[in-house]
């Protein structure tokens, strides 16, 4: 948590739009936040209204906000950290963790890792998700973007909002698929008979697209690894679209077909879906620089990816 000094030279305008001009990085809402918690003091006296008017030659100490942990225990666990600067972070997720603490499990999760690696993260998804502006399923690896102040987090958040950020996956699913390129569309919404499903419907439900681009076949044709890119953001989006379509990820435990675990049984020894998050292409929220992030392609599907894709 720093502290950061002021001194302001004119006279009569607000705390909370001088703040502004000064702390060009952070929002509104955290300036506001920053006042009213006390951590602002003119010449030594805590302020704690927006509205405030300073004087002339007054000095102001500024005591950042600090990301609350309470209840959050930090997990030592390797994780690669494919990019950091003062505004965000690009990580590797491995597969077979959580994104962030949920019910029954508050200790072994993506920010428990996060709050012992990287400081500063960002506080607005609250004190259970710092740095937190995307998910990924606990069973799928691969790259995530990590908000390491308010300004970047609101930034990222409103670029996936907007489609701004290019996502591109690796999956593996079973069989043959006759088209080369393909998209899958429709509308995506919980399973009525099964509430840790979603299901994909002609009419209701949220609008959601996946085009896909078969890289090549897999032993002879019992499996292919495509290149998935999701146009939309929607839960299980793509594990859905492919098991909708015929061809469901291999090893998914929960979008399954009997009938391709019975005929594909070579694929048995796979013991997590084969959903791979690879790249990410945006413009940083601050340098406003093209940044693309590949995140390595992990060892249990090096089988069917090897060491490297070309895209």
């Amino acid at each position: 948590m720093g502290i950061i000094s002021f001194v302001y030279t004119q006279d009569n305008i607000r705390l909370d739009l001088f703040l502004k001009t000064r702390l060009q990085d952070n929002t509104r809402s955290y300036i506001k936040k920053l006042i009213l918690n006390g951590n602002i003091k003119v010449n030594g006296q805590i302020i704690t209204k927006p509205a405030f008017k300073l004087k002339e030659d007054c000095t102001l100490t500024v005591k950042e906000l600090e990301i609350i942990k309470t209840g959050l225990k930090t997990l030592d666990a390797d994780i690669e950290i494919i990019y950091e600067d003062e505004y965000i972070a690009a990580i590797n997720k491995p597969a077979g963790i959580s994104t962030h603490p949920g019910k029954g499990n508050y200790d072994n999760t993506l920010v428990n890792i996060l709050i012992g690696k990287i400081s500063n993260l960002s506080g607005i998804g609250g004190v259970e998700r710092p740095g937190i502006v995307h998910r990924l399923d606990k069973d799928t690896s691969g790259i995530m973007l990590i908000a390491k102040n308010d300004f970047s987090h609101n930034a990222l958040m409103s670029y996936f909002k907007n489609k701004e950020i290019k996502k591109t996956y690796l999956a593996v699913c079973y069989g043959h698929i006759l088209q080369k390129t393909g998209r899958i569309e429709g509308f995506i919404k919980r399973d009525p008979k099964n509430r840790l499903k979603m299901e994909i419907t002609k009419e209701t439900g949220k609008y959601c697209l996946t085009d896909y681009e078969i890289l090549r076949d897999i032993r002879g044709g019992v499996a292919e690894l495509l290149k998935v890119m999701p146009q939309t953001g929607r839960t299980h989006q793509i594990r859905v679209s492919l098991f909708e379509a015929g061809n469901p990820i291999v090893g998914d435990k929960t979008y399954k077909r009997k009938d391709m675990l019975n005929k594909y049984k070579s694929l048995n020894f796979v013991k997590r879906q084969m959903l791979h998050a690879y790249m990410l292409e945006f413009i940083h929220p601050k340098t406003k620089e093209k940044m693309i992030f590949k995140a390595k392609i992990p060892e249990d599907m090096i089988w069917a990816t090897g060491e490297e894709v070309e895209l």
